[in-house]
């Protein structure tokens, strides 16, 4: 059933009434620390040139960074604090379209972190006739050194990293680092379909992927936007062979559940594809367990 509850003009913060709001961004932080999360509100309290309301989903109902939301609070930002249950991402994600009462939504992780004007660049973009989602230009912030398959532009994917470059232009699909979605043109079908996504202890995706599918069967554009640019921070506990392989198991098991072929965002070539062959007796094994219904 669709989740999405009809938007307003108008947003109501603690009880007053606001100036409309251009834009709502929202993110939700699962386990991820404090230091990490208030990097990305620190970073949300930067945005120039926009006009929105930040909601904060927090599953650990941290007294500091509600703290450090307040005090980010202005005239052109305002933060809101929501704490929830602890919840998987897609039902997280689907909260703040319920809760979301502007056309255009953005969404970012708790490790990624916005350049000042992502959240303008996305906007405008989705602003576009027909376009309904819009992805960013997500670069990587290691804190390990990369292993060998990262040279891949299609293994990077897997980390949700994305660089095209600075154009914009018509893709498959996005990236949940950073994108946004136009609640208005997607109408029943902005939801995100909560059989898919990440949980605890999995590494399960593909709620993006079949949002995109959707919006693309109704006749709209999913973009890349290269001027909107997000810094994604990748721990040294993902520049494992360990974590890397379990990522690709998972991966085979998406693909077993989506159907259909893989549908890497950039070009299949050699450069892209030597590097995965380690990874690909992790992917088969994922897919095969996928299928059996493992």
């Amino acid at each position: 059933m669709h989740p999405r509850k009809g938007y307003a003009g108008r947003l109501t913060w603690r009880g007053t009434k606001l100036l409309p709001a251009a834009i709502t961004i929202t993110l939700t932080r699962h386990d991820e620390s404090d230091s990490l999360v208030r990097g990305t509100l620190e970073r949300l309290g930067a945005l120039r040139n926009v006009r929105a309301t930040v909601l904060f989903f927090d599953q650990q109902n941290s007294a500091e960074l509600a703290g450090l939301c307040d005090s980010l609070s202005g005239t052109n930002l305002r933060f809101e604090v929501r704490s929830i249950e602890t919840t998987a991402l897609s039902p997280a994600r689907n909260l703040a379209i319920q809760a979301c009462e502007t056309e255009h939504l953005l969404y970012i992780d708790a490790d990624a972190r916005p350049r000042p004007d992502w959240a303008r660049a996305l906007s405008e973009t989705l602003s576009r006739p027909g376009v309904a989602i819009a992805g960013s230009r997500i670069l990587p912030d290691w804190e390990g050194r990369p292993l060998f398959p990262t040279r891949s532009a299609i293994v990077r994917e897997h980390y949700s990293l994305l660089d095209l470059g600075e154009d914009t232009m018509e893709v498959e699909k996005v990236f949940g680092a950073g994108f946004g979605i136009d609640c208005a043109k997607l109408g029943p079908d902005a939801y995100f379909d909560t059989a898919l996504g990440r949980t605890a202890g999995t590494l399960l995706g593909g709620e993006e992927i079949d949002l995109c599918r959707r919006a693309r069967g109704a006749g709209y554009s999913v973009v890349y936007c290269g001027g909107s640019v997000v810094d994604h921070f990748v721990p040294a506990t993902r520049t494992t062979w360990r974590w890397l392989m379990r990522r690709f198991y998972y991966a085979g098991r998406n693909r077993a559940l989506g159907k259909g072929p893989p549908q890497p965002v950039n070009r299949l070539s050699s450069a892209n594809l030597l590097p995965l062959v380690p990874l690909l007796p992790a992917y088969a094994f994922g897919y095969l367990r996928g299928n059996l219904g493992s």
